[in-house]
């Protein structure tokens, strides 16, 4: 009897030890609003956004779901935010104790940070050592903490798991996040919960933050500070925000139609030698009858009476981009979008001649893009005298027999990769581009999860089976249209040294992506993994290796020519006269 009673104490203790802690009702306000700090006060959200985000990816507390981090947030802003340093320490530093006690394995960690793998860009967190700021308690804390065990995970970031190909990635996944999606608008610790969470994020997952523009320190302050504004900024700030991270992959979330509308007018423009041009024939009825539709090569100047730089402006701002390419891409998408369903006022220029119309819009959620191809855009097509060309983006594994076939009968072959592949041309180059060896086409960085701002480096390696490889002249046709998987495929075939690549400078933005949520169900993502050439050049925001940059031009496009393609054929032509 008396073991009985013992037994069920102990499961009584382990219960309580294991229940979720209780907490007031946060689900629709934090109950800490400001629209102006002061210099105390913004040091204080700093130190404690720190704290918290360490304190978060580091105690093994939260390898499951019995503390809720966002409320214990909402739960010391009001102590921290106004109170003095040494009193503001104290309290962080009883916090962590809070969540009691917890194994150490620092000879794990000394062992890792020696390995050669270990990536030389990592997270500096020298900060937890600065007695200064914190007093010696709460650093010693924060400095114990980084060798807690935290074998059993973390409930906030995993390792991304790829349901279509069955596999687990190491790009981190933040799956754990509550999105909040009925927070119409958020207070001021809502504000601050979307800037610690993305910050902290990016401070220890995002394997290329050392290639921001912004130094990463400086960004945890600036949203502190532009967040405490009155009501109805919520939405342009986060989007600010993430464009901070100057990546392509971060426009994932729809955020230029969040900002600037699901209506566009359906005119296909692109910048050609720094000017937006109307790139393919009109699509659209202007409202003048007056005026004449719009013609390939007519300039847009304006619209709605704002100069086309205000609008390159506004993309820079708001919409995060990898390269000046990308900027250019954004704008001439984001330009002629309306939150409403009505005309826009253009400006435009024709033959020196500039005009005025209205144009109509429709409901566009997804980008408007500049089609090359509208000669050619077909899987697989013969141009000229044999020279191959293949268009990958609708490339199905039915048709790579005849594909194939078709490849023995060419003298060169073009590979458009201005459009992003299929799964299955993937496989095609494996299999009859790749040569017969053990090829290292990439190297990539991921982020430790067990340490934190630590990220290591592994090797993308194929060997390759026996097979029939084209052993002819190869071009690869890239622009700012050629990202993530399609940037991986261009470093693929530029194994095959007969290959040369021309065209204009890529999306530089490669990786996995990793998909992250903020209040009010704000999506956003970042490359989640480092991406490099096999000699340790950076893809991420450089873009691919390119042989001979090649850009349209005005008159071109007038004339309906795609130059690039014309630039390659030539390359194959002279090439081919040269081996003979």
């Amino acid at each position: 009897m008396k073991k009985v009673i013992i037994y069920s104490l102990l499961c009584l203790f382990i219960l309580g030890c294991t229940r979720p802690k209780q907490y007031a009702d946060y689900s629709r306000h934090s109950g800490f609003d400001r629209t102006e700090i002061d210099s105390a006060t913004l040091r204080n959200l700093e130190v404690l956004g720190r704290v918290w985000g360490f304190v978060k990816y580091h105690h093994p507390a939260f390898s499951d779901d019995r503390y809720d981090l966002d409320f214990e947030l909402f739960e010391l802003l009001p102590l921290v935010a106004d109170t003095a340093p040494a009193a503001r320490n104290e309290i962080l530093a009883q916090w962590i104790d809070g969540f009691g006690r917890y194994k150490t394995t620092p000879e794990k960690y000394e062992k890792i940070l020696a390995s050669d793998s270990v990536f030389e860009h990592r997270t500096d967190i020298g900060w937890i050592r600065d007695t200064a700021t914190l007093g010696r308690e709460l650093s010693e804390r924060l400095v114990r903490l980084r060798s807690a065990d935290r074998t059993a995970g973390n409930r906030y970031v995993s390792q991304t798991y790829y349901e279509t190909y069955d596999q687990w990635s190491p790009n981190p996944c933040f799956d754990g996040e509550k999105p909040y999606y009925d927070l119409s608008n958020p207070d001021y610790g809502y504000r601050l919960l979307t800037v610690f969470r993305f910050w902290n994020m990016v401070e220890y997952f995002f394997p290329s933050k050392y290639l921001t523009d912004k130094d990463w320190n400086d960004v945890l302050p600036e949203y502190i500070r532009r967040m405490a504004h009155p009501t109805g900024s919520y939405l342009r700030e986060t989007r600010r925000m993430i464009a901070e991270l100057d990546d392509n992959h971060a426009q994932y979330g729809g955020g230029i139609f969040e900002l600037f509308g699901r209506y566009r007018v359906p005119l296909n423009t692109g910048f050609v030698e720094g000017r937006l041009i109307v790139v393919t024939p009109d699509t659209v009825p202007v409202k003048s009858e007056r005026k004449a539709p719009f013609q390939v090569g007519d300039e847009i100047v304006a619209v709605e009476d704002k100069p086309v730089e205000y609008y390159m402006a506004q993309t820079r701002e708001f919409i995060s981009c990898s390269n000046e390419n990308d900027v250019l891409a954004a704008t001439a998408d984001q330009i002629l979008r309306t939150k409403e369903n009505r005309p826009l006022s253009i400006r435009y220029r024709r033959d020196g001649v500039t005009r005025d119309t209205l144009a109509d819009v429709t409901k566009m959620p997804g980008h408007f893009s500049w089609n090359y191809l509208w000669k050619y855009h077909r899987t697989f097509s013969m141009l000229e005298d044999s020279i191959g060309y293949i268009c990958p983006d609708k490339l199905s594994k039915e048709e790579i027999p005849e594909i194939s076939n078709g490849l023995k009968k060419t003298r060169g072959l073009i590979i458009d990769l201005r459009y992003y592949p299929s799964q299955d041309f993937v496989d095609f180059i494996f299999k009859y581009i790749l040569p017969n060896s053990t090829i290292k086409v990439a190297q990539y960085t991921y982020p430790l999860l067990t340490l934190p701002g630590v990220f290591v480096g592994g090797n993308q390696t194929y060997r390759v089976s026996d097979n029939d490889k084209y052993n002819a002249p190869i071009v690869v046709l890239v622009n700012e249209g050629n990202q993530s998987a399609a940037e991986t495929s261009v470093q693929v075939i530029q194994c095959n040294p007969n290959t040369q690549t021309i065209g204009s400078q890529s999306a530089g933005a490669n990786g996995n992506i990793s998909k992250f949520t903020l209040p009010r169900g704000v999506l956003g993502a970042f490359s989640g993994l480092g991406w490099y050439y096999p000699d340790g050049t950076p893809v991420q925001r450089q873009g691919v290796k390119i042989d001979n940059e090649v850009k349209s031009t005005i008159e071109g496009v007038k004339q309906g020519r795609d130059e690039v393609l014309e630039t390659a054929i030539r390359n194959i032509n002279e090439r081919k006269e040269n081996r003979n």
